[in-house]
């Protein structure tokens, strides 16, 4: 921990001392998690000669990673990203960490604040009402998301801000870097949602779902939401401690999901965004558990659109009621040597989402243009 923190002091001294047009493209990592979401963006930034870009990444094993790429700084404290925020002097200071103003404060000396997104889910109800109020721009992933921004802005009086619809980074990441044929016969993801001050199905369902699973000769991989293991270490421990010497149960702990996604036949939720990556991918099942629906934005009822997620769920889902969990098995038997038809596939992402395959091209050819 000291050392750490020493480290987080030294490279926050040796941020603020470097020259600002040698960081012109800041980029804020709060997430391990997040390495894949942004690194095709970093690549097409240096692929179109721009070099005044630096990282600050919370991960030790980012800095590893990105100090081959670019110039790379860890720092850990909040206290210490706090200063560094308040005295930012920058173009562009891209993230994907919404609340920004809560958080961290904005710096008058940072000319623009950019936000883009992790996931595919909709804007109005997975987050806060305020989540993306203080950015001066947004990487929409589609005309979905750019109307639902648009209309929060209108009903709720938001500052303005540029709403670009670059894509998405990591599906067309995935769509480079995935094995479409490296699933293994019979084998689940379960992957549940994280949903604060509710009920999760992680905590209420998830040993007897993976048990009746187990029994019935599926092989289970468990990827846990990453606030799993911050807010039910109880619950992890159970279920490691009842599965964790059975051949066929596996945990993901993994930065990326691709493995995961790639050995998968079958993918289990309740909400969680990872839907879209599963299915539009690798073109494979999905089963939806309801249960809670994952609703963080108390205006949820004064936005009449219907959100992306709901839209999925109709067209591809699968769903099963909590209360029939003991069917779970039966409809994965129906489900596991399946597809999903690739023209519906299609047909979802041209509707839906912009700049298939060149996203994050896209974004930086808008990034140096408004530079």
């Amino acid at each position: 921990m000291i050392f750490d923190f020493i480290k987080s002091i030294k490279n926050l001294i040796e941020f603020i001392k470097l020259d600002k047009n040698k960081k012109d493209y800041v980029i804020f990592s709060d997430s391990i998690s997040y390495r894949y979401h942004y690194l095709d963006l970093v690549l097409n930034l240096k692929k179109k000669g721009i070099e005044n870009i630096v990282i600050i990444v919370s991960d030790k094993k980012d800095e590893i990673f990105f100090n081959k790429l670019i110039k790379c700084y860890y720092i850990k404290n909040y206290l210490l990203l706090s200063l560094l925020f308040n005295t930012l002097e920058c173009k562009f200071m891209i993230m994907t960490l919404i609340d920004l103003g809560y958080h961290f404060q904005k710096s008058k000396n940072c000319k623009y604040y950019v936000y883009f997104f992790h996931g595919l889910a909709s804007t109005h109800q997975i987050y806060t009402k305020t989540a993306f109020k203080n950015y001066d721009i947004i990487f929409s992933n589609g005309s979905y998301q750019f109307n639902e921004l648009m209309y929060a802005e209108e009903k709720f009086k938001f500052p303005k801000k540029k709403i670009i619809n670059t894509g998405y980074f990591y599906l067309d990441y995935l769509s480079r870097t995935a094995n479409l044929e490296s699933s293994k016969s019979r084998n689940i993801l379960f992957a549940p949602s994280w949903n604060f001050n509710k009920k999760n199905l992680f905590d209420d369902y998830a040993i007897d779902l993976i048990k009746e699973l187990l029994s019935k000769k599926f092989s289970v991989t468990f990827r846990p939401h990453p606030e799993h293991y911050k807010r039910s270490g109880k619950t992890i421990k159970k279920i490691k401690d009842l599965f964790g010497n059975n051949f066929n149960f596996s945990f993901d702990h993994n930065v990326s999901n691709l493995h995961s996604l790639e050995t998968a036949k079958i993918l289990i939720t309740d909400n969680s965004a990872i839907v879209f990556e599963f299915l539009l991918i690798f073109k494979r099942p999905l089963i939806y558990i309801n249960y809670e629906d994952k609703i963080h934005n108390v205006e949820r009822d004064r936005i009449p659109l219907k959100t992306i997620e709901e839209t999925f769920k109709e067209t591809f889902g699968n769903i099963l009621h909590v209360n029939n969990i003991d069917k779970l098995s039966s409809l994965c038997e129906e489900l596991v040597d399946k597809n999903i038809s690739p023209t519906d596939v299609h047909f979802f992402t041209d509707k839906y989402i912009s700049n298939i395959g060149k996203s994050a091209e896209y974004a930086a050819n808008y990034l140096i243009k408004k530079s």
